[in-house]
């Protein structure tokens, strides 16, 4: 059964054709080109994009550049695959049509040769720059500083867009550069859990065939991925994708029409760092119970179970064990003990899941089940010995 009729759709460099809870930056971005946009060569415009990894900032500079239209040309150098001034100019060279000698110059000569090419061929053009914190001080100053070249330009032909997970590349710049680059910064705060369920919606709905997920899935995703307040290390749309396209080809190789929870446990397992025995094995005998209660819970196949579902499954375990039952209170205590480190997600239940009232809805998204409650089993059996 195919499920993923779209692979491109899920390749970082893909731009979709709307970008969900980045409409903010893309704003911010444009005012700080649109002078240059509109009236080619009156203005040197720079601008910084920073945040972490996966928080949009090369898709959303990669649909800017898509929007432009002559005379102003777009050129996107990956400063992590190049990192040396002379790839990064061929790179540059290529993307805008220019020819550069190959060898035999150095970089002042290298300098001028791209400069002169740019004013001989009336480019305008908007330089990106990304994961520029790869680069020496003094690469990353020479391309803050072309923009001013307009005697060799003839005008200001080069607009400079800058990209870094923070902005601590500009302090080892020299002070003058930090002048001319000045502060501009678009800052691309993480994703958050819902956000990413949007991202995640938007993609499978392009590049998944219908029928083969439910949004409890994508659910799933984005809870073991997005970041709550205060989480900064969470909330990378990139990882979340990489999940759905795992899961999806897991289902894919097994033959099945649909993907599961477990497939999404076991792409999550693959790529996130998941949950340590000693994290684990530190838990109270009661709280690795209620772990317990809970993988058995969802051993029944949903990718949710509810608290009551769990504390109903927690009681037989009790019985099971030859252990009293804590109370409601507690369990609540421990239940926020496994979400803090880590081991479950929670969230409320939401319109449409078939649940009355409001009641807390219960997942694991990075341990595949089985060998959880293998583990979980062992250490409860050895505290009781």
């Amino acid at each position: 059964m195919k499920i993923i009729l779209r692979e491109e759709v899920f390749n970082p460099d893909y731009v979709p054709p709307s970008l969900p809870h980045r409409e903010e930056q893309m704003r911010q971005l444009l005012a700080y080109m649109r002078n240059f946009i509109e009236s080619p060569g009156s203005f040197y415009p720079r601008v910084v994009l920073v945040g972490r990894q996966g928080s949009g900032k090369t898709v959303t500079l990669r649909s800017f550049g898509k929007s432009l239209k002559p005379p102003v040309k777009f050129a996107h150098v990956s400063c992590f695959t190049n990192r040396t001034f002379t790839t990064i100019i061929y790179s540059l060279a290529q993307q805008l049509g220019i020819a550069v000698p190959k060898r035999g110059l150095g970089r002042d000569e290298l300098v001028n040769v791209f400069l002169d090419q740019i004013k001989e061929k009336d480019i305008y053009a908007i330089i990106a720059l990304d994961d520029v914190f790869n680069l020496t001080p003094d690469i990353i100053s020479v391309f803050i500083r072309m923009g001013l070249e307009t005697d060799k330009m003839g005008a200001h032909r080069i607009g400079l867009a800058l990209v870094s997970h923070t902005p601590d590349f500009i302090d080892a710049l020299d002070p003058s550069t930090r002048g001319i680059l000045g502060k501009p910064l678009v800052r691309f705060p993480p994703y958050t859990k819902e956000q990413i369920f949007d991202i995640l919606k938007q993609r499978a709905e392009m590049a998944l065939a219908r029928g083969s997920y439910d949004e409890e899935i994508l659910y799933m995703i984005a809870d073991i991925t997005g970041a709550e307040e205060g989480q900064n290390n969470r909330g990378d749309a990139r990882l979340a994708l990489d999940i759905l396209y795992r899961a999806a080809n897991g289902a894919e190789e097994e033959g099945l029409s649909r993907i599961t929870a477990e497939h999404v446990r076991r792409a999550s397992k693959e790529v996130l760092v998941g949950v340590s025995s000693d994290v684990l094995q530190g838990l109270p005998l009661h709280a690795k119970l209620l772990l317990l209660a809970i993988v058995r819970a969802l051993k029944r196949g949903k990718p949710y179970v509810t608290f009551g579902e769990v504390e109903d499954m927690y009681k037989i375990l009790c019985e099971e064990f030859g252990q009293r039952p804590r109370a409601h209170s507690q369990l609540w205590t421990y239940l926020n003990e496994l979400k803090s480190k880590g081991i479950v997600e929670t969230r409320p239940n939401k319109r449409g899941e078939g649940l009355r009232g409001r009641t807390t809805l219960i997942s694991i998204g990075t341990e595949p089940l089985d060998a959880l409650e293998r583990t979980i089993s062992a250490m409860a059996m050895n505290e009781l010995r």
